[in-house]
């Protein structure tokens, strides 16, 4: 099994310029791009010209072949590159030379995307072309925080404190789908960011983002207090690409 080396993130416009910087390495090199899920059916598919490194391939950690936006893989006897793209890959793909293309037009594409910002005691929604933040509300919804006493007290504090969370839920999810519905349609992703187990009771809560399930990707973004500045920087942290170096 190979081992990774070296991890970091690039934005894209660090990105753009390493990939812009990128040299062929001396002797053979190979690029492949795989879907999500589909690391091992498609390195079968490849001829045995490259059996090492496609053996090397198969022994990748499952938390980068299981990748859910796919891998770009740059591959050469050294360096040995794995990249986890922002958004899927829809296309595999072979070449026998270190071709960033597709890789390019992925960032230049201008996805449409769904955010939802949530927290308890807030929220903030938006949908994106690219950077540009097409339509937007933010909202407050005050929830009691925990209550330490016991008893009937407690009681009543936790039943009024689950009420409280009911009614942030649903706002919040009226305002996705009185935001989202213009765009529904043609909505390339949606993304969640926030308190992962408050976003977990909401989308068991919201059946308007379970509808959405397929275009919801699992990675939930870092976000600690849901206000609309986290909303309009929230882009920058989407178009994050993982980088791997693997020996």
């Amino acid at each position: 099994m190979v081992e990774v080396a070296e991890r970091y993130y690039m934005t894209r416009s660090r990105l753009e310029r390493w990939l812009t910087d990128l040299e062929q390495p001396e002797g053979e090199s190979i690029a492949l791009y795989v879907k999500p899920g589909q690391l091992s059916l498609y390195l079968e598919s490849i001829g045995r010209e490259y059996g090492d490194w496609l053996h090397e391939m198969k022994g990748l950690p499952s938390s980068l072949a299981e990748s859910e936006t796919g891998l770009v893989l740059f591959w050469s006897d050294d360096p040995k590159y794995v990249l986890l793209p922002p958004f899927p890959i829809d296309l595999n793909q072979f070449f026998p030379a270190w071709d960033a293309s597709c890789l390019r037009t992925l960032l230049d594409r201008k996805y449409l995307l769904g955010v939802v910002l949530l927290r308890l005691g807030g929220y903030s929604v938006g949908v994106f072309e690219g950077d540009r933040l097409l339509t937007s509300k933010t909202g407050t919804r005050f929830v009691k925080g925990r209550h330490r006493a016991g008893g009937q007290s407690q009681r009543r504090f936790e039943r009024r404190r689950e009420e409280q969370t009911r009614e942030l839920f649903d706002k919040a999810c009226s305002v996705v789908a009185t935001k989202f519905a213009d765009y529904e349609k043609r909505l390339d992703y949606v993304f969640l960011g926030g308190d992962k187990l408050t976003l977990h009771a909401f989308l068991k809560r919201c059946e308007y983002l379970q509808g959405l399930a397929g275009k919801t990707l699992g990675r939930v973004l870092n976000v600690a207090k849901p206000r609309y500045e986290a909303l309009q920087n929230s882009p920058a942290q989407i178009w994050k690409t993982r980088v791997f170096v693997v020996r």
